[in-house]
């Protein structure tokens, strides 16, 4: 049997990769069935409000634990930068740059590199641009609730043992939210909703947009056309398919490391900034002091990096292949697909580009 703490810190990681890889129409699906729960025991928060946290680096750094684990993280390909310089004889160069979904003044704001790139590019690129289309992509959403509900008939209780059900119950009400508000949703958007910090709910709320689609909304202005590289209902899709232990697991997570995420996010957003995107797992899984991660957990975090990252940088490889044949494309999607040997970086150069970091 899977232990708490064992649980605990596979399921970390995944909250980090989900806190970074959200994929974006996750925001329109939020939108659309007001998941506002986590948000509602508190006071709004005006748009440009900072969230509240303090940086975990300094303490893990002082671990012994923390040093192989940096290492590892050094290693990874393309691991460190968030701008890159896509070049193929005979075409103006394109700019693939990583992205973090939220709303964050400091997340907001462009290294002068990435700003004169975009400036220079003739077509913006980015995850989806049903996040655009307001009402049109919510019916969208609205037509397919099968990628935001549990099957007809199942409730999340019949997923839980019923020592499990009675610790997620009584962590919902600390949280001010009611079981049964939430026992017909499938539990990996749940969680979404829950560890998005309250403040990045709030100031969503208030109009403030995310970095991707204040691109967008930069790239229109000046003229240029803003593409996507999927659907919103391929993005949930892919979410939708992780198993139903991975979800009860991650949720479970959520749960028990809410309070500490303002934290996390933190953390998470200084590596960012920095262009430390593999770093981020190294934090992930050196911030809980816990047992050994169990197979049945390792195998999850596999599904995850499987099904969230890596089949969708192929996806993205492939449909980018034509964009990029015309030249001068800014491209811009979450930065945990740039990363590694199935990063896009790497399938970019497999392709026959030159891709070398611009920042």
């Amino acid at each position: 049997m899977t232990s708490p703490s064992s649980l605990l810190k596979a399921a970390s990681r995944l909250l980090l990769g989900l806190a970074l890889l959200v994929p974006m129409a996750l925001l329109l699906a939020v939108a659309v069935v007001a998941l506002s729960a986590p948000a509602r025991a508190e006071e709004p928060a005006p748009a440009a409000a900072t969230c509240p946290g303090t940086s975990l680096l300094p303490r893990l750094r002082e671990t012994e634990r923390f040093r192989p684990l940096l290492e590892k993280a050094e290693a990874t390909p393309n691991g460190r930068g968030k701008l890159f310089r896509i070049e193929r004889e005979g075409l103006a160069p394109s700019y693939l740059y990583g992205t973090m979904h939220m709303t964050d003044p400091r997340v907001l704001a462009l290294e002068p590199q990435a700003d004169s790139a975009l400036d220079g590019a003739g077509r913006l690129v980015i995850e989806t641009t049903d996040v655009l289309k307001g009402p049109s992509a919510q019916l969208a959403v609205l037509a397919r609730p099968d990628l935001l509900n549990l099957p007809a008939g199942k409730r999340l209780g019949d997923y839980l043992t019923p020592e499990m059900r009675g610790k997620v119950e009584a962590k919902l009400l600390s949280y001010g939210i009611p079981f049964g508000s939430v026992e017909t949703l499938q539990p990996w958007f749940f969680s979404v909703g829950l560890l998005l910090p309250a403040c990045e709910m709030q100031r969503q709320a208030a109009g403030a947009e995310v970095l991707d689609v204040s691109l967008a909304t930069r790239a229109e202005k000046a003229g240029k056309p803003v593409l996507g590289l999927e659907t919103a209902v391929e993005q949930l899709e892919a979410m939708g398919s992780l198993s139903m232990d991975l979800q009860v697991q991650t949720l479970l997570a959520t749960l028990e490391l809410k309070p500490q995420m303002p934290d996390i996010f933190e953390t998470m957003i200084e590596l960012y900034l920095s262009g430390d995107i593999a770093t981020i797992s190294a934090v992930a899984e050196a911030a809980m002091p816990l047992s050994e991660v169990p197979e049945e957990s390792v195998a999850a975090y596999t599904e995850f990096e499987d099904r969230i990252i890596e089949t969708r940088n192929h996806t993205m490889a492939t449909r980018l292949q034509p964009i990029l044949k015309e030249g001068g494309a800014f491209v811009a999607v979450g930065a945990l697909h740039l990363p590694g040997e199935a990063g896009l970086v790497e399938l970019l150069r497999k392709a026959g580009y030159r891709v070398t970091r611009a920042d």
